[in-house]
């Protein structure tokens, strides 16, 4: 069986929860949205995966993650099905932002991948973000893994390797949009107006939501931002003609 489900705590806007569930409904699936108040996103997968029949295939989806069309859930689960990890890339900039993987904000694995890699825990540790170590074992074990990269965002805060920017209001290729920082973010109506957009069968319109955020991400700090990763890049660009990496 295919599944699809969402971890939420009671600190989450109603109405980005009703989003989610109404953009899946829109493209005739159900997700299976569990209010969980203070239990960690990594045990809630451990136990969740551990749930699930063995003949199942998951597609792990943060609250504020939906796709923007049903092709994109069917590629997940059929390479889900495949024996393969598949979802949107990220790297977690405090600990290592070169180290890129598939995060659990859109991930689809199968049960059976999942038991043949000796059900390794998607909690975080120190060295590894949730579902960043499950990772490394699917790769070492030589299971292929297919990311989704981003191909742009409405407030850049990170950077992915040197292979692009993310932040709020993040587009994947292939159809699948995250928000970010849903609890705090004063950003929330891009996830709103993204999903009416999609709901109503009408182009998202980025520059509008690049127009709307222009007053809340008015500081420098956006700029310096920027500015440290394009170095980071040229330097790591450097490195590799040097063979110094």
């Amino acid at each position: 069986m295919d599944r699809i489900v969402s971890l939420y705590w009671d600190n989450i806007d109603r109405k980005t929860v009703d989003a989610q569930r109404n953009v899946f409904a829109h493209f005739g699936l159900v997700i299976d949205q569990r209010e969980r108040t203070g239990l960690d996103h990594g045990d809630f997968l451990d136990a969740y995966m551990a749930e699930i029949g063995e003949d199942d295939v998951a597609l792990l989806v943060d609250i504020d993650c939906f796709p923007l069309n049903r092709e994109i859930v069917d590629r997940a689960f059929a390479a889900a099905r495949a024996g393969r990890l598949f979802g949107c890339a990220q790297s977690t900039n405090h600990i290592d932002p070169d180290r890129v993987f598939v995060a659990p904000m859109f991930m689809a694995i199968s049960r059976r991948t999942w038991d043949a890699l000796g059900r390794p825990s998607f909690r975080p540790d120190p060295t590894h973000d949730v579902a960043q170590r499950l990772n490394a074992i699917a790769e070492a074990a030589g299971v292929g893994v297919e990311r989704l990269d981003p191909w742009g965002c409405i407030v850049p805060k990170w950077r992915l390797a040197d292979i692009a920017l993310y932040g709020i209001g993040t587009f994947y290729r292939g159809g699948v949009f995250h928000l970010f920082e849903s609890r705090w973010t004063p950003f929330s109506y891009i996830l709103f107006d993204v999903a009416e957009a999609v709901l109503n069968d009408r182009p998202i319109d980025y520059l509008e939501l690049m127009r709307k955020a222009l007053p809340r991400r008015g500081n420098p700090r956006w700029a310096r931002r920027f500015t440290r990763w394009r170095k980071a890049i040229w330097l790591r660009r450097l490195r590799k003609r040097l063979g110094w990496a």
